[in-house]
């Protein structure tokens, strides 16, 4: 193959990669804190919120429509440089690949310009970090910036920081050090959600199904959050399937919390557990009320198509 070929060919993987790049560095950042760094006098708050609950509910038009007007009012808003990116990755998702790739290099801009107006922002560095350790070079990224970007978070994020580190060792095929940088962001918090989660998903890639059990299990039976985590190594390993059926019907009858799934979200893995056991019609009423509580998910709704009749 001539080189102009192979170049041509690879980087149209590159950019068939962009939209699960950005996917995966939406998952592993988590939900913004409110108002982190508004600026003094600032009237951005409401518009934030929904900026933050169209990324959440998949209206990502939206959300990159009111991120771009919110960051040309107030330029200096860290916070919302950093949705702003998020809503870009999200958009890459539904888009095509070279759409896709000119989305993927937005969000890092955002990302990188959030952390330059307030380097404490250790969420919008975080953000930069995930991107950099996933993308390729022809979308910006590159292992030795997440490196230095992790060890910011580092010192501003002490739980944040490790799982980073953690992903970058786990990226280097070093597993030891993996699971030692996850183990020290559980350590790291005293609610443990972010670290908990980090090192749970390690043990699932890894099969180590009774120790990512284990952990959900010393989080507290019966609480939402256990029961969402929980079902995700049941989906996993294919093992207590009923069980985890039964302990996500039993949390939507619960109180929301604020680190725990939506309604949605719950009922979108009640769908998935349902449809793994056989029951395509109650995994099709599950998620036919996800999306009347969220309508914009456009995967949920392709997952709906697909579900049997």
């Amino acid at each position: 193959m001539r080189p102009q070929l192979r170049r041509s060919f690879r980087g149209q993987r590159v950019l068939l990669a962009a939209g699960p790049l950005l996917a995966a560095v939406i998952a592993s950042a988590g939900p913004a804190p409110a108002g982190q760094t508004i600026a003094q006098g600032s009237h951005a708050e409401p518009e934030l919120s929904v900026l933050r609950s169209g990324i959440e509910q998949g209206d990502f038009d939206e959300a990159v429509r009111v991120g771009e007007r919110l960051v040309a009012a107030e330029p200096s808003n860290s916070e919302a440089h950093d949705l702003l990116g998020r809503a870009y990755g999200r958009k890459a998702e539904q888009s095509l690949a070279l759409r896709q790739a000119f989305l993927a290099r937005k969000a890092r801009a955002s990302f990188a310009r959030a952390a330059a107006i307030d380097p404490s922002n250790a969420a919008a560095l975080a953000d930069l970090a995930t991107y950099d350790l996933l993308a390729p070079a022809l979308l910006g990224g590159g292992r030795s910036k997440a490196r230095r970007e992790a060890e910011e978070v580092l010192k501003l994020d002490p739980e944040r920081g490790h799982e980073l580190l953690g992903a970058i060792a786990e990226r280097e095929e070093d597993a030891v050090a993996a699971e030692e940088q996850y183990r020290l962001a559980l350590a790291a918090s005293t609610k443990g959600l972010r670290g908990r989660r980090a090192l749970s998903g390690f043990f699932l890639r890894r099969k180590r199904y009774e120790e990512a059990r284990a952990l959900w299990l010393r989080a507290g039976a019966g609480d939402p959050v256990q029961a969402y985590e929980s079902s995700a190594i049941a989906l996993e390993s294919g093992e207590k399937l009923r069980e985890s059926l039964e302990d996500l019907e039993a949390s939507l009858r619960l109180p929301a919390s604020p680190d725990g799934p939506r309604e949605a979200e719950l009922r979108v893995r009640l769908a998935r557990v349902a449809g793994r056991l056989h029951r395509p019609a109650e995994a099709r009423e599950y998620l036919t009320e996800a999306l009347r509580i969220e309508p914009k998910h456009r995967d949920w709704q392709k997952e709906l198509a697909r579900l049997p009749r």
